[in-house]
């Protein structure tokens, strides 16, 4: 009858795509475990030299953008960036330092032997750009060489300090100035793993360090 000869033809046309469905399915599964078994022959492990190479090399990032906040004493971000703005300018000191743009930018203020400040901007892989001169009178120039002189801790020095006094902290802003009783000492700003912000004076000719939060 009709009816059933639809329904036999029902019944094949569903079997047909089951079957077509296995097939299929074996053949995936099939391309898969080849895929799986030509894997590890095709990646190439790097030479030895090359890896370490990678570790020592001087375009290292300065800084983890996301935001990872451990530092390790003597080797800190700010301390990288600040060393690369020195060597671009012969015979400068640090006054400051700003982490701009969540570390990928330092920007590093540098004072010269004469008084004379420039800004440089630092970014992640060492390199410096954006190198600009104050334009200061001759009182702040004078001003800027007494400080640089009467400071016993270099930026290097005082941010060994901050990284002691507030471990896996991460240094966002420190400078050298004077204050109001003409105490000169390096001022920093941290922050912690916790988002916790913490403040760290050092005296710039005795090394005492002053901690609040």
């Amino acid at each position: 009858m009709p009816g059933s000869v639809i329904g036999m033809n029902g019944r094949r046309r569903t079997k047909t795509i089951i079957g077509t469905i296995f097939a299929g399915s074996a053949l995936l599964a099939a391309a898969a475990c080849g895929e799986a078994r030509i894997q590890p022959s095709a990646v190439e492990a790097p030479p030895a030299g090359d890896a370490v190479a990678g570790l020592m090399s001087s375009s290292a990032p300065l800084a983890e953008p996301s935001g990872d906040s451990g530092q390790q004493s003597g080797d800190t971000a700010g301390e990288r960036a600040s060393a690369a703005a020195m060597n671009a300018v012969e015979g400068s000191k640090v006054l400051s330092i700003q982490s701009e743009n969540g570390g990928r930018i330092w920007e590093v203020q540098l004072a010269a032997s004469d008084g004379t400040e420039r800004l440089l901007e630092v970014d992640t892989s060492g390199k410096v750009s954006a190198v600009r001169v104050k334009d200061t009178g001759e009182g702040e120039k004078a001003r800027v060489m007494g400080i640089v002189k009467d400071a016993e801790l270099t930026f290097k020095d005082a941010a060994e300090k901050v990284s002691t006094a507030v471990p896996q902290g991460k240094i966002l802003h420190m400078s050298l100035d004077r204050y109001g009783d003409n105490l000169l000492v390096w001022d920093a700003d941290v922050i912690t793993s916790d988002g916790a912000w913490h403040g760290v004076k050092v005296d710039a000719k005795t090394g005492t360090v002053t901690k609040t939060g």
